[in-house]
């Protein structure tokens, strides 16, 4: 609904205009209650709620455990990265095993979902972490250093022999996954109006779309790095030897690629770089598919390279919104 006023100037400096009745009332505002006003990037402003945060906000969700345990799985992770803060699982007619299993394997795979409480039957899972307890751009910044560290544990593996490092890697993709569901949480919350976009640290809301697509390429990057962790093990270190080379030149794309996430500058000039690392990426493909003895693990070096230059053109994508919102609000 759209609804139109006018400005009234009051005290010859303050400028006013009245809220509308049925909002305000859907709202639960009453004379003293507070409301938040954010200036968006296009000079439109946002009203909600100075309690948003609230009971209003008490987003709860209930799960029936039934037989299909891939599915109660799917629909419990998708409550928890659409931004649902409580959650009750209702296991009334399946065995205790089972409600068990089920919570350990949520609680595993989540960043601050834990049970509050517990009975025969159901539990409660309420998730603890929330803008405060750990940013996006912490979360992000930890998720990257992981994956270099498998980059590099995984040359290490093929290098030595020692399939350790190659344990190690696959046990991480694990807390990577945890990372990545926890930031797409985090964005949904955005876009469901629970945090602003500067508690994220992101430009605006409009990037919000670009992060989610760019945090699932870094966990698909991760997930591929792992695929080459099974193939050491599965194949033997001295089989992936030729692929060493490959994996220390991506092991240095990837550091480059992710410190513009990390520390995106505005200039034209970044999109110069851009395009070399892509110039660059590409190159590095064309090398792996010519060389037989990569055969072994052509599938992921690839895939990874591919993935490094999504990203790189995302930021691409986002220099140029952010020129279109420079543009709108000049």
């Amino acid at each position: 609904m759209i609804y139109r006023r006018k400005v009234q100037i009051v005290g010859g400096s303050t400028y006013t205009i009245s809220l509308p009745k049925e909002w305000a009332k859907s709202a639960g505002l009453e004379h003293g209650s507070e409301v938040v006003i954010e200036v968006m990037p296009d000079l439109t402003l946002r009203v909600y709620p100075g309690n948003r945060g609230g009971s209003r906000f008490e987003l709860e969700n209930e799960i029936e455990i039934g037989d299909d345990m891939e599915l109660n799985f799917a629909k419990l992770i998708s409550s928890y990265i659409v931004g649902y803060k409580k959650l009750t699982v209702d296991c009334s007619g399946c065995p205790k095993s089972r409600l068990d299993e089920f919570i350990r394997w949520v609680t595993e795979r989540t960043i601050g979902l834990e049970v509050i409480e517990k009975k025969e039957g159901y539990a409660v899972l309420r998730c603890l972490a929330d803008v405060s307890t750990l940013s996006m751009g912490e979360a992000l910044g930890t998720l990257m250093r992981l994956t270099l560290k498998s980059l590099d544990d995984v040359g290490r593996s093929i290098s030595t022999g020692d399939l350790s490092s190659a344990n190690e890697v696959i046990e991480r993709d694990s807390l990577i996954d945890k990372l990545y569901l926890y930031i797409l949480r985090q964005l949904n919350q955005v876009l469901l109006g629970m945090v602003s976009f500067t508690s994220i640290g992101i430009d605006n809301i409009a990037e919000t779309i670009y992060w989610a697509i760019i945090v699932r390429f870094l966990e698909r990057i991760a997930d591929y790095v792992a695929n080459i962790a099974r193939d050491v093990r599965r194949l033997g270190p001295e089989k992936l030897v030729p692929t060493l080379r490959y994996l220390e030149l991506l092991r240095e794309k990837y550091d480059e690629v992710t410190k513009h996430l990390l520390l995106p500058k505005r200039g034209d000039e970044e999109l110069i770089t851009y395009g070399k690392l892509i110039g660059e990426l590409k190159n590095i493909e064309a090398e792996i598919e010519k060389d037989p003895l990569a055969a072994g693990s052509t599938e992921n070096l690839l895939r990874i390279s591919a993935h490094l230059r999504d990203v790189l053109e995302l930021l691409i994508d986002m220099h140029a919104l952010r020129d279109l919102l420079a543009r709108i609000t000049s």
